[in-house]
């Protein structure tokens, strides 16, 4: 079995694969302190005698380390890799300087490409909303970031004084009656129309054959919203890092 571990700003996922297969996930708050090697044991439960392979993509070093090592504890046998350090993902990336891009937008883009085709735009919503790009190549071309949907409601609730702090929902109406409303409504809308205006410029550019992708906590909850973001895949980053063992 696998350890697959997807290190990210706020959450940290795990998951357990057997074969093709996703048998269990977790979510951990990634800290930049210790972690239990107990609690991580606790959590694996059962799982942790069958796992002799590790696979980790991350984009806090620190939080890297203090897990890394708390692995090695648990898991004495296992083979621990780290991808853009032990694994180098199979795909020619253009960007200007290459190792500005975080290997997790390379692993989700490669597992974009393999599973759905080229070209294709791979979109997580995550901390921050990446865009990233393959072209019918199969090259990665770069893509575009900007806050995710929590960091643009977190400025809000501590940039204006009057402004409370919610928590985002579903919603069946475009306009909102009340302050809080307002609020979930203009994220929910507001990046759904975003999204679907950069998509339209993608395939403007590169042609109307660009399918697209969405992974990411917050993606299933944009695309109900959206006319291009249709198809959302949760695991997406795990069927990367599968792909690399």
């Amino acid at each position: 079995m696998y350890l697959l571990i997807d290190i990210g700003n706020t959450n940290t996922q795990i998951a357990v694969a057997r074969g093709k297969k996703i048998v269990k996930r977790y979510f951990i708050h990634t800290s930049k302190e210790n972690i239990s090697q107990r609690s991580l044991k606790r959590l694996l439960g059962e799982k942790v005698s069958g796992i002799d392979k590790v696979v980790i993509v991350s984009v806090v070093p620190a939080f890297l380390k203090i897990l890394k090592n708390t692995i090695k504890v648990i898991l004495p046998k296992a083979e621990i890799k780290v991808v853009g350090k032990d694994i180098k993902v199979p795909i020619k990336n253009r960007y200007k300087d290459p190792k500005q891009v975080g290997q997790d937008r390379l692993v989700t883009a490669h597992a974009a490409a393999v599973k759905f085709g080229k070209p294709i735009v791979s979109i997580d919503f995550g901390t921050a909303v990446t865009f990233d790009f393959v072209n019918k190549k199969g090259e990665y071309e770069g893509g575009l970031i900007f806050p995710g949907l929590r960091i643009a409601l977190n400025s809000l609730e501590h940039e204006a004084a009057l402004l409370p702090k919610i928590d985002i929902r579903p919603t069946k109406t475009l306009i909102g009656k009340d302050t809080q409303t307002s609020m979930n409504n203009g994220v929910l809308h507001g990046y759904a129309g975003v999204c679907d205006e950069i998509i339209e410029k993608f395939r403007k550019k590169y042609g109307p054959k660009v399918k697209v992708v969405a992974t990411g906590g917050d993606a299933k909850l944009v695309a109900k919203y959206s006319k291009h973001v249709n198809k959302v895949t949760p695991d997406l980053i795990f069927t990367g890092l599968k792909l690399l063992t």
